[in-house]
């Protein structure tokens, strides 16, 4: 038989593609490889990113815990002074004068108490939120999960000191109307009104760098006159209306200064985590890094400043001097701007009071405070 002829009668042997993938035993310990590889992956991966995660909530919610109770007082204590200020039927005339009073009678040293302690507890407040910031400054927290009304809470509280916008908004339109620029209501409808607002707002910064003068009310005449005058210009440019007439703007300007010039005593962010460093110390204690000083130390600090000092309590003084609660001041933006601040200090209780449910530290009258100073802001609307 010839070799082609035997090769030919071989049976050809079974075809192996594709066979191990189905062998029962090698699936098997296939299977068996990819369990073990994902165990390994789970253990040493996902379970340890998920414990991390945990491990920052509860660091994040322990620092609430230590902090809740004395910021929660501190809250509690402004929001009473402050309702006390704004909506009580007596006006406190111990916010009428400059600085803290030098007399030794009974009523001066009590009126100084008063407006210092009033100072002091915005500060207080201001350095709890500060040192709760510190606080979290050592976490690394991507999600900030339950506490997140809280941080937002804290937020507008730290934007109700901080943010004048509406004051800008307020000036141009009160301008307008007194020079008839243009008819009530049409400025709402104009385009970019809020660079308008902003571009008015730069130019009495100009004027104050150019006359070298820190507050409006030290310009003189002839700068208030002119101050006007460039004002009027650029709104009527804007608005693209005739520019306001010369017998107008003689007659006019002393009531557009009194706008333009109306006062605010802003405290911005970076100054606000300036109060609140100025306020903690350190502590040794275990419970917290920090503690925010009392009141006593805050008083000498007050009484015996000294040079590293002076820029965060002339700030804070300068929101409640010379402050005439007594009436509806056109003229003066910080009535308004610490009712923003009330109503963000009961907004901030009565969160955390929801976030504690039954474990809550917030008192019954506390909380029915706080909703009273939400529904005196909604019947303002």
């Amino acid at each position: 038989m010839s070799l082609l002829l035997f090769v030919q009668a071989v049976p050809a042997a079974p075809a192996q593609t594709g066979k191990w993938f189905t062998a029962p035993a090698v699936a098997a310990a296939v299977i068996t490889s990819i369990l073990t590889i994902g165990g390994i992956v789970l253990k040493d991966y996902l379970l340890k990113l998920l414990e991390e995660r945990r491990s920052e909530e509860k660091a994040q919610s322990a620092i609430y815990e230590r902090y809740s109770h004395p910021l929660v007082s501190s809250a509690v204590s402004l929001m009473n002074r402050l309702h006390e200020i704004l909506y009580q039927q007596h006006r406190p005339v111990y916010l009428l004068g400059e600085g803290l009073s030098t007399g030794s009678s009974p009523g001066s040293i009590y009126r100084s108490y008063k407006k210092l302690s009033t100072i002091y507890r915005l500060a207080a407040m201001l350095g709890w939120i500060r040192a709760c910031r510190r606080e979290f400054s050592y976490l690394r927290v991507a999600d900030i999960g339950k506490a997140g009304g809280i941080h937002r809470a804290i937020d507008d509280f730290e934007n109700s000191l901080a943010d004048g916008n509406w004051v800008e908004w307020q000036r141009i339109t009160r301008l307008c109307d007194l020079w008839l620029l243009c008819k009530p209501g049409d400025l709402r409808k104009t385009p970019d009104t809020s660079a308008l607002a902003a571009q008015v707002d730069n130019l009495i910064w100009n004027c104050l760098e150019n006359e070298n003068v820190e507050d409006v009310s030290l310009l003189p005449d002839s700068a208030k006159r002119a101050l006007c005058r460039t004002v009027a210009d650029c709104l009527s440019s804007h608005l693209r209306t005739n520019e306001v007439a010369e017998a107008s703007m003689q007659r006019s300007w002393p009531d557009a200064f009194a706008i333009i010039g109306m006062r605010e005593a802003w405290i911005y962010r970076d100054w606000q985590s300036g109060i609140g460093d100025m306020m903690i110390r350190p502590t040794e204690t275990e419970e917290r890094r920090f503690e925010v000083i009392g009141f006593g130390d805050f008083e000498h600090l007050a009484l015996n400043s000294n040079e590293q000092q002076p820029l965060s309590l002339n700030r804070l003084f300068e929101l409640f001097d010379n402050l005439n609660l007594s009436i509806e001041d056109r003229f003066d933006a910080r009535p308004t701007q610490l009712k923003s601040v009330a109503t963000a200090t009961a907004r901030l209780i009565l969160e955390i009071d929801k976030i504690q449910g039954k474990q809550s530290i917030v008192s019954e009258n506390s909380r029915e405070r706080a909703d009273e100073i939400l529904r005196k802001l909604d019947s303002q609307k």
